[in-house]
């Protein structure tokens, strides 16, 4: 009797022993899935960590963490891991998978967007203005199929430049002063700009500014407000030229193939981390601006208006440089320069 009671439990023993591991199995299988959805974006920029660019790519950084439990975001502020100039390509490679990127950095590669490094541009054309002119479907679309190429798909605009500013060693009397004068150029048309004026324009990334300025390799600077003050230049570079430059944004790239290897849940979180953060950025953006600009007034030496005779100086010797981004792109140049004008608000 027990052999024969012992021989008919074997069955159900062996069943449950095979359920058990099927179990095990399959919640090992499910462990590793769950493993193998986690993913680290390297997020790389040029800006100081106390810069409002730098605060805003920390900002989308948690915000991707918090709404997404499987990525975890590692920052690399201040060129520590990509300079600002070589960011596009370094995207495109996978060095860095994002990268916060000033527009005019990458125009030699996708010229298209030098719509974004358009010389002095009114007063009317203001950072909500731009911010409106980035997002039109018909300037996304040329922004896409120029990246596209490289594939890099660009989130969004997060950032503005704000007001870019000329800051030099030594003061001028007007802009017929910057003939023969080396600057660091911000890139794009705006250096045609400079050019145009007699200046040599000199190319360097935004960390080695100060060293350039403090050794007389350049004579003076383009430079957003934020990089002067958070930088230190105005010991190096004390005269702030009061003429704002160029207007352009920061776009938020990432490697394509990094895109695509994310879950639908994890892109979904970052789509909302990206329209989150530029919400936040477009929020808290004028007050920087009106306190890096007292900060300019107070940290300046000398602040330099210019003279209506140099403002109707260069407003001729920018027609020129308008029209050529028009005849050098056909159909899609003509096309982004009106919708330009219309967010610019000039006629």
């Amino acid at each position: 009797m027990p052999l024969f009671r012992t021989n008919a439990r074997r069955p159900r023993l062996r069943a449950r022993l095979a359920a058990g591991v099927a179990a095990a199995t399959l919640a090992l299988i499910s462990a590793g899935a769950a493993s193998a959805a986690e993913v680290t974006l390297r997020f790389g920029h040029y800006f100081a960590t106390e810069d409002f660019r730098g605060r805003t790519a920390q900002y989308l950084a948690d915000r991707i963490q918090t709404l997404s439990k499987t990525i975890k975001v590692e920052v690399f502020p201040a060129e520590s891991l990509v300079k600002g100039r070589e960011g596009l390509q370094a995207t495109a490679q996978g060095t860095v998978d994002m990268y916060s990127i000033y527009a005019g950095y990458i125009t030699g590669q996708a010229k298209l967007l030098n719509i974004f490094t358009l010389p002095f541009p009114p007063a009317s054309y203001d950072d909500a203005a731009q911010a409106k002119f980035a997002s039109d479907p018909e300037v996304r679309e040329v922004i896409d199929r120029s990246l596209g190429r490289f594939g890099v798909r660009m989130l969004g605009v997060i950032n503005s430049s704000g007001d870019v500013g000329m800051f030099m060693r030594d003061p001028i009397e007007s802009v017929a002063d910057l003939n023969g004068r080396k600057i660091r150029g911000a890139g794009g048309l705006s250096d045609e700009a400079l050019r145009a004026m007699g200046a040599s324009i000199v190319f360097m990334s935004a960390a080695e500014q100060f060293l350039a300025l403090q050794t007389g390799t350049v004579d003076g600077i383009a430079t957003t407000w934020s990089s002067y003050v958070n930088n230190n230049l105005a010991t190096v570079a004390p005269v702030h030229v009061d003429a704002n430059l160029v207007r352009s944004p920061y776009l938020l790239i990432m490697n394509g193939r990094k895109w695509q290897a994310l879950d639908a849940e994890q892109q979904k979180a970052v789509e909302q981390a990206v329209a989150e953060t530029i919400t936040w950025s477009t929020e808290n953006f004028k007050a920087e601006q009106d306190k890096l600009y007292a900060e300019i007034k107070k940290l300046a030496k000398v602040s330099q208006d210019l003279s209506a005779e140099d403002r109707a100086r260069i407003d001729e010797l920018m027609k020129p440089i308008y029209q050529g981004y028009v005849d050098a792109h056909g159909e899609d140049g003509a096309k982004l320069m009106e919708l330009w004008k219309r967010y610019a608000g000039v006629s």
